[in-house]
C-alpha cells in the first residue's frame, strides 16, 4: 500500500483532524510497515525507519468514517480492508479509499458492527453479529451470506474448512467454492455455549481463547489473564493480555501501567497497540512508544483557538445537569506541540469543560471544571489560571463562593474574566456533609468578575428556578448569561452587576424555551440565541435591554415557498460570529450550519455523510480569526475546517479568487478573500461592463458568476478591481468562466 502522493490526492483538503492517536486497537503488517489502527483513524509505523512525518488515515482525507472496529491486509490484491463499528467498510486499493455498501446486513436489527476481517484466497471474510459474509477482493462484491442466531467473532480457515469463533462455542463447515457456507443448520459445532472471542491458525493447529484460557482443537490448554487478541504474526502466535504480551511458548513483555490491545511481531521485535501510548516497543530494554501527536483523548466538550494555538476541554455535563466524572484534564496545542494537563496536576479536577482564554494574552487562560466541591463539604477545586513565566498554574479557591457547579467562563475585550456559578451552598447545606438540594440558597447563581489588575468580586442574584448559567457574553454595557436549564438568559449591568431580567418564553414572539444553551452578539448588536428547541434573535439586544423589552423571534426563511423558522426543534450547542458577520451554529444531531448575516441563507451544512465530521453532534465552534480555521469539537473528537474569513488584511498581496478557473461542473459562488475591511470590489467583463459591486466585510467578497442582471456569465475572463476604503491602494484580478 503506498501512500506517498496522499496530499496530492486529497480532496477534503480544507479539513485537517485533531484526533489522539493514543489508543491503538489493531495491528497489521503490510511489507514491513505496521498499519496502528486507533479510534478515529491508521498511521503507519515503518520499524526500519521511525520517523515523526506520520502518514495518518482517517476522515479528513482517506477513510469513509470513524470507530473502527477491524482491519486486514491481502498480499497477493495488494487491498486493505478496514471496518467500522456502524457496519461500514472501506476498500484501500491502488492508493485509492473505496466505501463498501454494507447492504449484506443492512435490515439487520442487531449490531451491525464489523467484528473481524479474515482473508482467505482473495476472499475477505466479515463477521458481526449478523453472522458471516464473504467478498471476493478481485471482483469488489459481496457472494455469500451465512446468518446466525448468535454473534460472530472471528473466523480462521485450515485445509479448506472455514471456522468460527462466535458467541455459543465453534461452528466449522467445509468452504463451497471458496466460500461460506450459507446454512449454519449444516455447520458443525464445536464446545456449543462458550463464548469463544478469538480464533487463529498456527502450525497447522486451531488455537482459540475462552475466557482466560488458551486451548486448541489439538487438545493444547493454557491459562492467561484476560485474553483479548490471538495473533499468528511471523512464525509467532502472539497472545495479548490486559496487561501483557506473550509468545506461545516464550517470553512474555510487560510495561508498567500499560494495557494492551493487540500485538505483533516484526523484525524480531514484538509491538503492542497500547491504550494511552499508542504504538508501544516491547523490545527488551527499549519500551518506547510510538504516535503522532495529537491531544490526549477524541472525548472533546469544548474547543478554543486563538492565534494558532487550541485547547481541547474533555469534560462534559450530561443534560447540562450531572456529572460525567471525566478525569482525562485538558490538551493544549502551543503551535508546535502538544501538551497534556493530567487530572493530577489540576487537584484532581474531573470534568474540564471550559478553557478561556485571554483575548489581549494567549499565554494567559483559565481552565474551568464543572464540578466545584468534591467530598461535598470537604473539599473545593476552583478553577486554575495559567500564565506566561509560571510553571504551575495558580489554583484559585479563594474568595469564590461555595457553589456547587461551575458552568463556563469568558473573557471580554479588555482581558477582564467573567465566571458563570449556580446552585450557591450556604453554611448549612456545606455543614450537612451531603447533597441537599433543600439547603441550597435559594437556587442562587452567581457570577464571579476578575477585572485586569484587581481583585475578584462575586455577585450573587437569586434564580427564577433551578439553572445552569453557562459562559457568559460581554458587551460594552450588558453581561447576557444563558442559562441552560429553565432560566433564559439572564441580563446583567456591567457597571454594577445588577440583574434587570431575563429573556423568557412568555409570548407569542419569545424564546422557544426557557432552556438555552448558547448565545452570542453579532457585529450589528444582535443576541442570537440558541436553545434545546431551536433559535431566536432579539434584534439591537442592548436597545432593547434599555428599554427592558426582551422579545426574541425566530429567523424565518422560505423553503419550497412557504415561510418556516431556521433550525426549529434542534438543540443549539453554540453559535459563534466571524469577521463577515456569518454564523456558525453547532447542533445537537444535525452537524453544522454555516449561514449569512441576517440568516436566511445557508452557506455550508457540514454533516457525517457530507463531511469529514466525526459526529453530527457538535457541542462547539471556534474561529481562529488569525488564519480562518474553524474548529468542531464533537463527541468523536475535533476537526478543523479552512474558512473564509480571518482577521481583516490591511493590503490587498494575500488577496485570492477561487475557484479560478470557475468549472463547468462548480455550482457554487466564487469567493474573493484576504481582503482590506469596507474593500471595494467591481467585476467586469474585458470591454468595461459592470456585472457585480460589492463592499467587503470581514475581508470577504462572493460573486455568484452572474451578470447584473441576474443571468449567469458566458464564458471567458472578468477582471477583478479593488479599491480599499480610502482610495490609496489598488488591485486587479482575473477569473476565468468555463462554461
Amino acid at each position: 500500500m503506498i501512500f506517498i502522493s496522499l496530499n496530492a490526492q486529497n480532496n477534503r483538503a480544507r479539513w485537517n483532524d485533531l484526533f489522539s492517536y493514543n489508543r491503538v486497537n489493531f495491528l497489521e503488517e503490510v511489507n514491513g510497515v505496521i498499519y496502528c489502527g486507533s479510534e478515529n483513524g491508521i498511521f503507519l509505523f515503518n520499524p526500519q525507519n521511525p520517523t515523526a512525518d506520520w502518514i495518518k488515515l482517517n476522515k479528513t482525507n482517506f477513510l469513509n468514517n470513524i470507530a473502527i472496529s477491524a482491519m486486514a491486509y491481502d498480499k497477493a490484491s495488494d487491498s486493505f480492508l478496514v471496518g467500522y463499528e456502524n457496519g461500514g467498510i472501506d476498500l484501500l486499493k491502488s492508493g485509492e479509499s473505496t466505501m463498501v455498501l454494507d447492504i449484506r446486513w443492512n435490515n439487520f436489527n442487531g449490531s451491525k458492527k464489523v467484528n473481524n476481517i479474515f482473508i482467505h484466497n482473495g476472499i475477505a471474510f466479515i463477521s458481526g453479529a449478523f453472522g458471516v459474509v464473504s467478498y471476493d477482493l478481485t471482483e469488489e462484491e459481496f457472494k455469500e451470506t451465512t446468518r446466525t442466531t448468535f454473534v460472530v467473532n472471528d473466523v480462521t480457515v485450515f485445509n479448506e474448512t472455514i471456522y468460527l469463533a462466535t458467541s455459543n462455542g465453534i461452528y466449522s463447515s467445509a468452504l463451497q467454492n471458496n466460500l461460506n457456507n450459507p446454512n449454519i443448520n449444516s455447520w458443525i459445532p464445536i464446545n456449543a455455549g462458550q463464548n469463544v472471542t478469538n480464533i487463529e491458525l498456527f502450525n497447522n493447529d486451531i488455537f482459540y481463547s475462552v475466557n482466560n484460557s488458551l486451548r486448541s482443537i489439538n487438545g493444547i490448554f493454557n491459562n492467561y489473564n484476560t485474553i483479548r487478541k490471538l495473533k499468528s504474526s511471523n512464525g509467532q502466535l502472539v497472545i495479548t493480555q490486559d496487561n501483557q504480551v506473550s509468545v506461545l511458548n516464550g517470553s512474555s513483555y510487560t510495561k508498567p501501567n500499560y494495557s494492551f490491545n493487540d500485538a505483533i511481531f516484526v523484525n524480531n521485535k514484538i509491538y503492542a497497540g497500547s491504550l494511552r501510548g499508542g504504538l508501544t516497543d516491547l523490545s527488551a530494554g527499549t519500551t518506547m512508544d510510538y504516535k503522532p501527536q495529537g491531544p490526549y483523548t477524541n472525548n472533546s466538550y469544548s474547543v478554543t483557538a486563538q492565534n494558532g494555538k487550541v485547547w481541547i476541554a474533555p469534560g462534559g455535563i450530561e443534560n447540562f445537569n450531572n456529572l460525567t466524572f471525566n478525569a482525562d484534564g485538558f490538551s493544549y496545542f502551543d503551535t508546535k506541540n502538544w501538551k497534556h494537563y493530567s487530572s493530577e496536576s489540576l487537584e484532581n479536577a474531573k470534568d474540564i469543560i471550559k478553557i478561556a482564554v485571554d483575548p489581549t494574552d494567549d499565554n494567559h487562560f483559565m481552565v474551568v471544571p464543572y464540578a466545584e466541591v468534591i467530598n461535598w463539604g470537604q473539599k473545593q477545586i476552583g478553577i486554575f489560571e495559567f500564565e506566561a513565566g509560571k510553571t504551575q498554574p495558580t489554583h484559585i479557591t479563594s474568595p469564590l463562593p461555595q457553589v456547587y457547579r461551575f458552568g463556563g467562563g469568558s473573557y471580554d475585550s479588555q482581558g477582564n474574566f467573567y465566571l458563570s456559578e449556580s446552585f450557591y451552598c450556604n453554611e448549612a447545606c456545606m455543614a450537612s456533609g451531603v447533597p441537599n438540594y433543600g439547603l441550597l440558597n435559594g437556587n442562587v447563581n452567581s457570577l464571579a468578575v476578575k477585572i485586569k489588575g484587581a481583585n475578584w468580586r462575586v455577585v450573587q442574584r437569586t434564580n427564577l428556578d433551578a439553572s445552569n448559567a453557562l459562559s457568559p457574553i460581554i458587551d460594552n454595557k450588558y453581561i447576557y448569561v444563558p442559562q441552560a436549564r429553565r432560566g433564559g438568559v439572564a441580563i446583567i449591568r456591567k457597571d454594577n452587576y445588577e440583574t434587570i431580567g431575563n429573556i423568557l418564553n412568555t409570548g407569542d414572539q419569545t424564546l422557544p424555551t426557557d432552556n438555552v444553551w448558547s448565545a452570542a452578539l453579532d457585529r450589528t448588536g444582535n443576541l442570537w440565541i440558541g436553545t434545546a428547541e431551536g433559535l431566536a434573535v432579539t434584534y439591537g439586544i442592548e436597545g432593547a435591554a434599555d428599554n427592558g423589552n426582551f422579545s426574541a423571534e425566530p429567523i424565518v426563511i422560505i423553503q419550497d415557498g412557504i415561510p418556516e423558522a431556521l433550525l426549529t426543534d434542534i438543540g443549539i450547542y453554540a453559535i459563534k460570529v466571524d469577521n463577515a458577520n456569518r454564523k456558525w451554529i453547532a447542533t445537537n444531531g444535525a452537524g453544522v450550519y454555516y449561514v449569512s448575516e441576517n440568516g436566511e441563507e445557508t452557506k455550508f451544512h457540514f454533516t457525517t455523510k457530507n463531511s469529514p465530521l466525526p459526529s453530527d453532534i457538535v457541542y462547539d465552534v471556534s474561529l481562529d480569526e488569525s488564519n480562518g480555521k474553524v474548529y468542531f469539537s464533537t463527541d468523536k473528537g475535533v476537526v478543523s475546517f479552512n474558512g473564509d474569513v480571518s482577521t481583516e488584511s490591511t493590503n490587498f498581496n494575500q488577496t485570492i479568487a477561487y475557484p479560478n478557473p470557475v468549472r463547468p461542473t462548480f455550482k457554487g459562488n466564487v469567493t474573493i478573500k484576504n481582503l482590506p475591511n469596507r474593500a471595494l470590489v467591481k467585476i467586469t467583463d474585458v470591454v468595461g461592463n459592470l456585472l457585480f459591486e460589492r463592499t467587503a466585510e470581514g475581508g470577504i467578497v462572493e460573486w455568484n458568476t452572474n451578470n447584473s442582471k441576474g443571468r449567469p456569465v458566458a464564458s471567458g475572463i472578468y477582471l477583478v478591481l479593488m479599491t480599499n476604503a480610502d482610495g490609496t491602494e489598488t488591485k486587479t484580478l482575473k477569473i476565468a468562466v468555463v462554461r
